[in-house]
C-alpha cells in the first residue's frame, strides 16, 4: 500500500495551493480597488448607476432625452481646432460623474471623430451637474477634419448623487482677456454650502449666431463656504475675434468624484 507517501505529498503541497488561492485573491481585489468597485474611506456619498443610453443597459431614465440618454446635446460648433458640445442634464437627479462620448459625421453620416478622452483629462467627463443644468465638452480637431454635419454625445457610465442640497458656487464678474497665443476668462466666484473644496468650472464662448465655438474648462480645489475668489480659465490659443464670452458656470464637485487636479484640501 501506497498511501502513506500519497498522504505526505497533499501535506506538502497544500501550503503551495493555499499561497496561489491567496496571491489570486490579492489580484483580484486590487483590480476592484483599481476599478472603484471597493468603497474608500472617502467614497462617504450614496452613488447609484445611472440608466444608460445607447450601448448600455436597457433601461429608462426618469426624464428621458430624445435618443433615450440622459444627457441631451443642447448647442455644438467648432472654432480654432476645436470641436465644443454643449449638453444638458435631462434627467431629475444630479449627475454626480458621467463619462461619455462624443461622435462627429459629415453631411454623408460617416463618422469623422470620436473619443471618450482617457482617464487623465476632462474633456469627455461631466460632474456635479445638478437637472436641467448645462456642461460643456470640448475635442481637439485635426487640421484634417472637414465639415461636421451632426454631433452625438452618448453616455458610457454615470453616477447619481452629490454634496449637500445647498452646495452651489455662484458665478460673479467675467472677463475676456485675448492675446497672440492664449485666450483668458478671469471670474470671480463665491462658495455656499458644504462644499467638498473643489468646483468644475466653464466659459462658454459663442459666434455671431449664439451657437457654441469654444469651451475652456477649469478645475479649482481649497473652496470654502462664503468665500470669494478670483479664477482665470485658460485655452492656450488664441480664438477668432468674433467669438464672445457667452457666459460662465461652475459646480460643486460631489465627495468622492475624481476632480482631475493636484491638491488636496484638509
Amino acid at each position: 500500500m501506497k498511501h502513506p507517501p500519497l498522504r505526505r505529498g497533499r501535506r506538502h503541497s497544500w501550503p503551495l495551493h493555499a499561497g496561489v488561492l491567496l496571491v489570486l485573491a490579492g489580484l483580484v481585489a486590487g483590480g476592484l480597488l483599481l476599478t472603484g468597485t471597493i468603497g474608500g474611506p472617502d467614497d462617504r456619498r450614496e452613488r447609484r448607476p445611472f440608466p444608460m443610453g445607447r450601448g448600455g443597459p436597457a433601461a429608462t431614465p426618469p426624464a428621458p432625452a430624445g435618443d433615450g440618454d440622459v444627457l441631451a446635446v443642447r448647442s455644438w460648433g467648432r472654432a480654432a481646432g476645436q470641436l465644443a458640445v454643449v449638453v444638458g442634464n435631462e434627467s431629475t437627479e444630479p449627475i454626480a460623474s458621467a463619462r461619455v462620448r462624443v461622435t462627429a459625421r459629415d453631411a454623408a453620416g460617416a463618422v469623422v471623430v470620436a473619443t471618450s478622452g482617457t482617464d487623465a483629462d476632462v474633456c469627455c467627463t461631466v460632474v456635479g451637474l445638478p437637472p436641467g443644468a448645462e456642461f460643456g465638452l470640448f475635442v481637439p480637431l485635426d487640421a484634417g477634419v472637414g465639415e461636421i454635419g451632426a454631433v452625438d454625445v452618448e453616455t458610457l457610465s454615470a453616477e447619481t448623487g452629490s454634496s449637500a442640497a445647498d452646495a452651489t458656487v455662484r458665478v460673479g464678474a467675467t472677463d475676456l482677456r485675448r492675446s497672440a497665443d492664449d485666450t483668458v476668462v478671469a471670474v470671480r466666484l463665491k462658495a455656499r454650502g458644504r462644499l467638498s473644496g473643489f468646483v468644475a468650472v466653464q466659459a462658454l464662448l459663442v459666434d455671431e449666431d449664439g451657437a457654441v465655438a469654444q469651451v475652456i474648462s477649469g478645475r479649482f480645489y481649497c473652496f470654502r463656504p462664503g468665500a470669494a475668489r478670483t479664477v482665470r480659465l485658460h485655452l492656450f490659443h488664441a480664438v477668432p475675434p468674433g467669438l464672445r464670452l457667452d457666459r460662465v458656470v461652475a459646480y460643486p464637485i460631489p465627495d468622492g468624484v475624481r476632480p482631475h487636479v493636484p491638491g488636496r484640501c484638509r
